[in-house]
């Protein structure tokens, strides 16, 4: 199964307690129509890219 992964969950450790074994990173992506915002939760938000 292919999933993104965006703040916490690409930290291995988290990643392998949510998905399991199974966790193993790919290359990186790239998000066109999205950008980062800060907050108390990591959050993507309409426009720009990340």
């Amino acid at each position: 199964m292919d999933v993104f992964v965006y703040g916490t969950l690409t930290d291995s450790d988290v990643a392998t307690r949510v998905l399991g074994d199974a966790s193993e990173y790919g290359p990186d992506a790239r998000l066109t129509g999205l950008h980062p915002v800060d907050g108390r939760y990591p959050t993507l938000a309409p426009g720009g890219a990340v």
